[in-house]
């Protein structure tokens, strides 16, 4: 079988390869359905990385936020029709033998921190392909009931989830949620389904952004008069992850813990004698495991997650060409005012 698969070549250039599909014993054959574009995918599409990154990584096929449906599995373990998510990041046994991993073992950490992990549209070629195949273990079935344009937001559900599993809401009393974007929405949802009473404050700057965080308390750090907190998650990223970094700095009480999940290209100037003096934990996260997507699998079928997700569809668009590819990285690129993506479907 003929397999389109399209791939970024240089900044701002998106070529069509094909390639062929073969049966085999041991793989899952899954037609993708629908896509959703990440900043990552639009970093690398306009070549804002580091120029020696760039020239490894080309060609790559964007895409690692997409679900799909069974055509064919030979190992029985799904049926034709079902409906899945696909599990962007894979790794190979020596993870298990590794000691120098021994850590990526804890619960609250996983096999996405293993150096040599794969992970799609960063280190392998993405989903933004017709037909995939891969490992059953690499795909979660989700209830049918869902509408593709909902289930598409599982990978960043995943990483939300993965972000939640380095705190002990055991001591937690006050969190601090720092982000306004896509990123700290996803977070808030997983957050109001996993801890439905919790003390949450979440801070940007703005207002319109704000009003989607229906139940949760809102705030701009420059205005903010209120006490401090135990657990703060930035999720803000790019060039102002310094400055929300720092705020929380301000805003925590001694012994608390920072989670960092917005990637920055440059490196971010922190506050290091506030944190040595107030004696504050700093964990980063990165990507998710396949327990995360299984989690969040169970979670798509809450109607406040599914309505909570509904307002980020931003537009559905059909893919028939590169032109409507570059239409949609364009209208994400150009969106500055909403949560939410423009999704892609074949």
């Amino acid at each position: 079988m003929f397999n389109n698969i399209f791939k970024v070549t240089s900044p701002g250039v998106i070529e069509k390869f094909i390639d062929t599909v073969e049966d085999m014993d041991n793989k899952v054959l899954v037609r993708i359905d629908t896509m959703a574009i990440c900043k990552a995918d639009i970093r690398y599409f306009l070549g804002n990385r580091d120029i020696n990154v760039l020239n490894h990584k080309y060609p790559l096929a964007p895409i690692h936020e997409a679900v799909g449906e069974v055509v064919k599995d030979p190992t029985g373990t799904y049926k034709k029709g079902d409906k899945v998510i696909l599990v962007p990041n894979s790794f190979d046994d020596k993870f298990y033998s590794d000691n120098s991993n021994r850590r990526c073992h804890r619960k609250d950490l996983g096999d996405n921190y293993y150096p040599k992990a794969v992970f799609r549209s960063s280190t392998a070629d993405g989903f933004l392909r017709n037909y995939y195949t891969c490992s059953p273990d690499l795909l979660v079935k989700y209830d049918e009931s869902i509408a593709p344009s909902i289930a598409v937001f599982s990978e960043l559900l995943s990483v939300a989830t993965a972000a939640l599993r380095r705190i002990d809401f055991n001591e937690v009393e006050k969190l601090a949620l720092f982000g306004d974007g896509i990123m700290a929405y996803i977070v808030y949802i997983m957050l109001r389904y996993d801890h439905p009473d919790l003390d949450l404050t979440v801070f940007g700057i703005d207002d319109h952004k704000l009003e989607s965080f229906k139940n949760a308390k809102t705030a701009k750090f420059e205005e903010y008069k209120g006490e401090k907190f135990d657990t703060l998650i930035e999720a803000v990223g790019g060039k102002f992850s310094a400055d929300a970094i720092n705020n929380m700095i301000d805003l925590s009480i001694p012994g608390a813990d920072l989670i960092l999940m917005g990637v920055n290209e440059e490196k971010s100037p922190i506050n290091t004698r506030l944190v040595l003096e107030k004696g504050l934990s700093l964990k980063g996260v990165t990507r998710s495991t396949k327990q995360d997507f299984e989690h969040v699998a169970k979670a798509l079928n809450d109607k406040k997650v599914q309505e909570a997700l509904s307002i980020m569809v931003l537009s559905e668009n059909k893919i028939n060409n590169v032109g409507d590819i570059y239409r949609c990285f364009e209208a994400d690129i150009n969106n500055k005012k909403e949560i939410g993506k423009n999704l892609m479907h074949w």
